[in-house]
């Protein structure tokens, strides 16, 4: 089958005599440069291979007009909710072929053409010791980081709608219409993983950003974040073979399996458990290299070498740590009081003019765990009859007491308490008169301000700094990196590999209770060992419910669960993450009333219908797409 990338598909000026679209220069330039004058200048080439990391995922941006590149993704699979743009009633109105806008399909061509073009094209550009210069082994590596970029644009494309054309050439430029059709999953997948090992064995990306320092310790090379290395290489390599062994991919969606392109081709597989046994293969390769390299779950210590954990779970998202394999500098996460940037949208209204504007779904909040490391269902402690006062455990100062926190809120596990915003909470930086946060009718964060609504009763809270504060001599500013992938879903993509495979695998609770332990709650195995839970070890139905519960609470709005949700096809009506219902707390009742009772803030309702088809278990390909493109059909049911 012959491949090619056509420059017409993708709707973007992307001539050989024309670099606007690419190139940050005047038009006056841009508009007299050829290809050969791009790639025999230092600076236009460095520019050209940094605009192809424009398909790179950025999961920081959630609120100000997402895209299908960045995070709309926790809205769009009840985690959150936002009150702002085509999110604000997106899964509520439901969407078609014609009007889905989160799209990465069109633009992802564009960026896969250019890696072509690059590949094609770049060259050496005079020695080193020039002012500007590109040596071979930079050559090198930034064609090594072209192919990979190819190959994470298709695995970007292939998570999002399934198998889509390969195209894998330059095609003519005179020809005008996009007209090929869809690969099959097997072929996608393996055509991804060729790139991915032909990258590893030109060895011209670094093994990690990590290097020795002068004083006997490491130094990350930061001003190379957003760059690839073998870590990522190896990382992305495991992820798409976990996507390739799970049900959404491997046999388990039936209308998929009717799919065919025009000329009879199947374009999803039946059910190959083998395929299980390749990603567990991958995630292990990935794993032992990590280690090697000093990649592992950050902690902080306390002073007698025990683990903060409630420390340890905010500060993974505060600074670049041995955590992260991949992460960008995009700065949507660095300004506390701009409206652009995530902390004024997750702060309350009362503080600062916060915007108030994302808020949390009681499905996630029911998700996190208690103190003792159990679901609340299974928890006797647990009780929602009451109130206590408890310790806030984000202050800025300790300690600080917040009064009659509702129990639904009481003893649960740090991870709860540093990604959301409940009522009673207080913020985490007091003014002089003390404040604390009240959702429920007639309270200082009420939902009845337009464009400051929360709908559930509940913010988002998760990567805000405790240290930002728009008064005084407190913190303004604070960088953060844009986590792309970081370690703990790796391990719980491994438990979940090696439950497939093997339920009686050791490692499945291993991998499963390093991530609880850095979380600060007893893992499944003391949970057996001290009879408190015995009926999971060994388990595979227990324990793959254990592994999604503990994706979804660890991996809380990283722009994961929407993917994970639909790979496992577990969204349908009365399913485990059923996406046709959200709930929240009763904003429109009073904190005055006992819960349980009429007119209580204090009790679970139901506060949207969202509109869940089987078709969004793929999200549609773009219909102007599909109807100027004759050969490239429609995913199954829209």
């Amino acid at each position: 089958m012959k491949k090619y990338i056509l420059s017409a598909f993708v709707g973007i000026c992307l001539f050989f005599f024309s670099c606007e679209d690419f190139l940050d220069v005047s038009d006056e330039l841009a508009s007299n440069l050829t290809i050969e004058q791009v790639f025999s200048n230092v600076s236009y080439t460095k520019r050209w291979h940094a605009n192809i990391f424009n398909c790179v995922s950025e999961y920081s941006q959630m609120f100000i007009n997402p895209t299908g590149f960045q995070n709309p993704w926790p809205s769009m699979c009840g985690e959150t909710t936002v009150n702002f743009s085509t999110l604000k009633t997106y899964m509520q109105n439901g969407f078609n072929a014609g009007s889905a806008s989160f799209h990465r399909f069109a633009p992802m061509y564009q960026y896969i053409r250019q890696a072509h073009i690059f590949l094609n094209n770049a060259q050496p550009i005079g020695n080193a010791l020039d002012n500007a210069s590109l040596t071979e082994n930079d050559v090198k590596r930034m064609k090594s980081e072209a192919k990979f970029l190819i190959g994470y644009a298709y695995f970007s494309l292939f998570e999002l709608y399934g198998p889509v054309p390969i195209i894998d050439e330059l095609a003519d430029d005179s020809k005008t219409q996009f007209d090929y059709g869809r690969a099959s999953v097997d072929e996608m997948v393996k055509y991804i993983d060729d790139l991915y090992q032909e990258v590893l064995n030109e060895d011209a990306l670094p093994i990690t950003l990590r290097s020795a320092n002068s004083t006997g310790g490491t130094t990350e090379n930061l001003s190379e974040m957003a760059r690839p290395t073998r870590a990522v290489v190896l990382a992305m390599r495991a992820k798409l073979w976990v996507y390739a062994a799970s049900k959404l991919f491997n046999g388990g969606y039936a209308e998929a399996l009717e799919l065919t392109n025009n000329d009879g081709k199947k374009l999803f597989p039946g059910k190959d458990t083998k395929k299980w046994t390749t990603a567990k293969q991958h995630l292990e390769t990935f794993l032992s290299f990590a280690e090697t390299q000093g990649y592992e779950l950050f902690t902080i210590k306390n002073s007698d070498g025990t683990i903060n954990h409630s420390q340890s779970v905010y500060k993974v998202f505060q600074d670049y740590n041995k955590e992260i394999i991949w992460a960008t500098g995009v700065t949507y996460l660095n300004y506390g009081n701009d409206g652009s940037y995530l902390d004024r949208r997750c702060r309350p209204r009362q503080i600062f003019d916060g915007f108030s504007g994302i808020g949390a779904s009681q499905q996630a909040v029911d998700a996190f765990f208690t103190s003792n490391g159990l679901d609340i269902h299974e928890d006797p402690s647990y009780n929602e009859t009451g109130f206590t006062d408890i310790e806030n455990p984000c202050a800025y100062q300790k300690p600080q007491i917040d009064k009659q926190v509702f129990n639904m809120y009481v003893n649960r596990e740090p991870r709860f308490y540093h990604a959301i915003t409940y009522h009673g909470k207080s913020w985490h930086i007091q003014p002089s008169s003390g404040w604390t946060v009240d959702m429920a009718k007639g309270g200082n964060n009420d939902n009845f301000v337009v464009n400051r609504e929360h709908y559930t009763g509940y913010l988002l809270y998760k990567r805000n700094n405790q240290e930002l504060m728009q008064t005084g001599s407190y913190l303004k500013n604070y960088a953060r990196p844009s986590i792309i992938l970081r370690l703990a879903d790796f391990f719980l993509y491994y438990a979940e590999a090696c439950n497939e495979v093997s339920p009686s695998d050791k490692n499945v609770i291993v991998y499963l209770d390093k991530v609880r332990e850095r979380a600060g709650i007893p893992g499944y195995q003391k949970l057996h060992d001290t009879g408190v839970k015995t009926n999971l070890i060994g388990n595979y139905e227990a324990q793959a419910k254990a592994i999604r519960q503990e994706r979804q609470v660890e991996l809380f709005t990283e722009g994961q669960r929407y993917f994970d949700v639909r790979r496992w096809m577990i969204c349908d009506p009365g399913q485990e993450a059923d996406q046709s219902v959200y709930y929240g707390m009763n904003v429109d009742g009073v904190k005055t009333i006992p819960p349980g009772q009429s007119g209580s803030y204090f009790n679970r309702v139901l506060t949207r219908n969202l509109q869940w088809t089987r078709a969004m278990y793929l999200y549609p390909i773009p219909h102007e797409e599909v109807i100027k493109s004759p050969s490239l059909v429609q995913n199954p049911l829209w």
